[in-house]
């Protein structure tokens, strides 16, 4: 048999057909990712998830794109005017911390803050080459590092809005070789719109809280009324009573005033534990922006005087860095802990560990006798069961999984209890946009 005769325009037909086989499918490959994001971030959405959580899942799932390295999803709401990456992916989680210090850096050496024009225009902003503009501009050199790896090509900014207002942007950063075309755009522009949607949700979320606030704090106040004030009104008549009796001089009211002030101390301790009850209801926030290790310290000082157990800890210094409702929640997790072990162990030593790497994790441990320990593992509840009060555990659990983090505890192992968990690495990072750029809002 002879061998077919292919000349050069029926290889060239054939190369041009298996490219346009590739092309593709490369197409239906980027469409099945985009779909895939879409759906996967709309069921985040969904959840609930903190905003911080939300847009991380929501940037991870963005950069799973062929096209993208790396994103970050910033926004100013809550922030009195101040720019929080609250989402990010394809970047060293642990040089994260540092970015906005040396943003500022690059910007006192009079780098082009680009990033922030889609913000400012309320459009998306595409920048070809950007990553060799970066890279060989001097002035970016304290961000070098940080944009280093991955590598990118072209950046793609979107605004996010949010009710005709523009309250964060969601940075693209393109693989090499790969161009911002008509569909990336399309998908970047819907999951700015996620971004917006998931802002818009937590602000909702936030006034509701807040109206519950007010009316716990109407609560509060219509019990003082109903109780502490109309006890100290009668503190006060029976402290008179007590005076009139005290000036005669009779020896038969001698019985009567032992009798009213008995009277007075049952008050007087009602009203005590009342107010104890209400002040806790109150209480504001423990940790301010930056103070988690001097709160922690404070806490084991006090413990320490109250109960003299002896309290050591192990804290990376990062934990200062972190967001204030992951801080307010580690916290209290710990301080959960340390309670449970004054009431129900007879430990004498506690070890707090705090550990940052890509992920905190967090060990309390005692050296008391677990086997007598009434917290056993059955009071340990199950994810969908709902708190009760009183139950200490269920309510770090339900700290910890509010961040999608992993709570355990462990009696005996080797003696003691051990209290573990994992949480992300949220950063607290802000930015005053105006402080970045020049007048009229130009970088």
């Amino acid at each position: 048999m002879g061998t077919p005769d292919f000349n050069a325009a029926d290889i060239a037909a054939r190369d041009a057909q298996i490219q346009d086989l590739q092309q593709q499918l490369a197409d239906a490959r980027r469409q099945e990712q985009y779909l895939t994001a879409v759906t996967r971030t709309t069921a985040n959405l969904a959840s609930e998830r903190s905003l911080p959580l939300t847009l991380t899942a929501m940037a991870e799932e963005i950069v799973q794109a062929d096209e993208l390295v790396g994103v970050q999803v910033l926004t100013n709401e809550h922030a009195s005017g101040k720019l929080h990456m609250l989402g990010m992916a394809g970047f060293p989680p642990s040089l994260g911390s540092s970015f906005y210090a040396k943003l500022k850096q690059c910007e006192q050496l009079g780098a082009d803050l680009l990033m922030l024009k889609a913000f400012h225009i309320a459009k998306p902003v595409v920048i070809e080459n950007r990553y060799e503009q970066v890279m060989s501009d001097p002035s970016w050199e304290p961000l070098h590092e940080y944009h280093r790896e991955p590598r990118w090509g072209d950046f793609a900014s979107f605004p996010i809005i949010v009710r005709g207002k523009t309250v964060g942007i969601l940075n693209a950063f393109v693989a090499p070789g790969f161009k911002v075309d008509t569909r990336s755009y399309a998908f970047l522009s819907s999951m700015a719109e996620q971004a917006a949607f998931a802002i818009d949700y937590a602000s909702l979320l936030d006034e509701e809280r807040q109206i519950a606030q007010r009316q716990e704090r109407q609560q509060l106040a219509r019990n003082l009324h109903d109780s502490v004030v109309q006890q100290v009104f009668s503190m006060g008549m029976l402290s008179q009573t007590v005076s009139i009796l005290a000036q005669k001089n009779d020896v038969n009211v001698l019985e009567r005033i032992l009798e009213t002030s008995r009277d007075l101390e049952d008050i007087t301790s009602s009203v005590l534990k009342d107010l104890r009850m209400l002040v806790a209801q109150l209480k504001p926030t423990v940790i301010d922006e930056g103070e988690f290790r001097r709160a922690l310290e404070t806490f084991q000082s006090t413990t320490h005087r109250q109960t003299g157990l002896e309290i050591s800890s192990r804290v990376d210094p990062v934990v200062d860095m972190l967001e204030r409702e992951l801080a307010e929640d580690l916290y209290h997790v710990i301080a959960e802990a340390v309670h449970n072990a004054v009431k129900h162990s007879s430990a004498s030593e506690i070890d707090i560990d705090i550990a940052i790497d890509d992920q905190l994790m967090l060990t309390v441990q005692d050296n008391g006798n677990s086997t007598n320990n009434q917290l056993s593992p059955h009071h340990l509840v199950a994810a969908d069961h709902p708190p009760k009060p009183g139950n200490g555990l269920s309510f770090m659990r339900e700290r910890v999984e509010r961040w999608q983090g992993e709570f355990s505890v462990d009696f005996g192992v080797p003696r003691g209890t051990v209290v573990r968990a994992t949480m992300p690495v949220l950063i607290r990072q802000s930015l005053d946009e105006d402080s970045l750029l020049g007048p009229g809002g130009n970088e």
